[in-house]
């Protein structure tokens, strides 16, 4: 029994760790604006049609 108490909080123990480390990876993100995610990926498919194909 003991030994099933102490897996049990080296889990709770590794699960807090990774929580800690996804949340410091979130708060470093850049905030997204009120107008959205960039328009990078717009100007991409922009520069490029589909229906152009090149041989």
């Amino acid at each position: 029994m003991l030994k099933g108490l102490m897996w049990c909080l080296a889990v709770l123990v590794m699960q807090l760790l990774l929580l800690r480390y996804v949340d410091r990876r979130v708060a470093a993100m850049p905030r997204l604006g009120e107008e959205g995610p960039s328009d990078g990926a717009a100007n991409l498919l922009a520069a490029k049609p589909e229906g152009d194909l090149e041989a």
